[in-house]
């Protein structure tokens, strides 16, 4: 069986308008890999809420990742 899931990636997405983004991305069936600066926190709360939605989820820190 082929299965296909659409993934976004949202910058900024452990808070405002990001947060929001990622939220609404997750209620409409797709997975979210988010980045973040500096509030590993923050991230994690909006992958566990996309999680709770149902979809699978992930946070960078991108500046780590430099």
């Amino acid at each position: 069986m082929n299965s296909k899931n659409k993934i976004a990636v949202v910058t900024g997405g452990s808070r405002g308008l990001g947060k929001s983004m990622a939220i609404s991305l997750a209620k409409k069936g797709i997975d979210v890999v988010l980045t973040y600066k500096s509030n590993k926190e923050a991230a994690d709360q909006v992958v566990a809420e996309v999680q709770s939605l149902g979809q699978n989820a992930t946070a960078f820190n991108w500046t780590q990742a430099m």
